[in-house]
C-alpha cells in the first residue's frame, strides 16, 4: 500500500512529530482535551501532514487514535491513506453510523483507525457546527484515547471554528515557516474572537517542526 507523507514509525523522520506529541501531552490540562483539531492560517501550510502523523505517532502509544478528515472541501487524508474518500464523515453524519463503522484500520500504525471526509456536500461550512457533528465527537471522544481533527485553513473557510465550539475539543495552529504574518495574526484574532481553545502552534519547516505550547 502506498502511503504519501506518511512517515514510518522506526524512521528518523518521525521523530518531529514524537516531540511534537510530548510537547502537546506535557501542555497543563491537556489530560482532558480528547479532541484535537488541526488547522493552519492558509492552505498548503503543511497542516494535513502534520495531523496525519501526529496521530499515526500517537496511536503507537496511546490506543486507540481515530484520525478524522473534517476538511470536506478539499480533504487529503485518503490520498495519503490511499483509501476511498467514501464512505466517509459526511456519511456518518447523514446516516447516523458510528465512527468506527466506516473507518480504516492500520495494524502497523497501533491500530489508528482514519475516518475520510466521505461523499462531497454542497454546503460543508453548516455541518462542523452542527449538533449532529457535536454527537459524533461526543460519541467518539467516549470511544477512542484522541481524536484528531484535520481542518480546513482558517482564512478560507469556519469550519475550524465550528469543531472547536464542541466541548472537548481543542485547537492546534500549524504555521508554515515562510508564511506572512499578518496572515498568522489574522488567523489567530479569529481564533480569539470565536472564544477557541488555541493550545499553541507548530511551525512547519522543510520536514522539521518547532512547537510553541507555553
Amino acid at each position: 500500500m502506498k502511503r504519501r507523507f506518511v512517515v514510518e514509525p522506526n524512521s528518523s523522520s518521525a521523530e518531529p512529530f514524537r516531540a511534537l506529541r510530548l510537547a502537546i501531552e506535557s501542555r497543563p490540562g491537556t489530560k482532558q482535551t480528547k479532541g484535537l483539531v488541526f488547522t493552519s492560517p492558509r492552505r498548503l501550510d503543511g497542516r494535513s501532514t502534520v495531523a496525519a502523523n501526529y496521530a499515526v505517532v500517537t496511536a503507537l502509544v496511546q490506543r486507540p487514535v481515530l484520525l478524522i478528515d473534517a476538511d470536506m472541501r478539499n480533504p487529503r487524508l485518503h490520498e495519503m491513506f490511499d483509501l476511498p474518500r467514501a464512505p466517509g464523515l459526511v456519511d456518518a453524519l447523514r446516516d447516523e453510523l458510528e465512527p468506527w463503522q466506516v473507518a480504516h484500520t492500520f495494524p502497523s500504525f497501533g491500530g489508528l483507525q482514519v475516518l475520510t471526509a466521505g461523499s462531497p456536500l454542497s454546503s460543508p461550512g453548516d455541518v462542523a457546527a452542527s449538533a449532529a457533528m457535536g454527537e459524533l465527537l461526543a460519541r467518539a471522544y467516549d470511544e477512542y484515547e484522541a481524536v484528531v481533527l484535520d481542518s480546513p485553513a482558517t482564512l478560507g473557510a469556519a469550519d475550524a471554528f465550528g469543531l472547536a465550539s464542541h466541548p472537548g475539543t481543542d485547537v492546534v495552529m500549524v504555521v508554515n515557516h515562510s508564511g506572512k504574518r499578518r496572515h498568522v495574526a489574522s488567523a489567530l484574532r479569529k481564533l480569539v474572537l470565536t472564544e477557541a481553545n488555541l493550545l499553541g502552534l507548530v511551525v512547519n519547516r522543510e520536514g522539521t517542526l518547532a512547537a510553541d505550547f507555553s
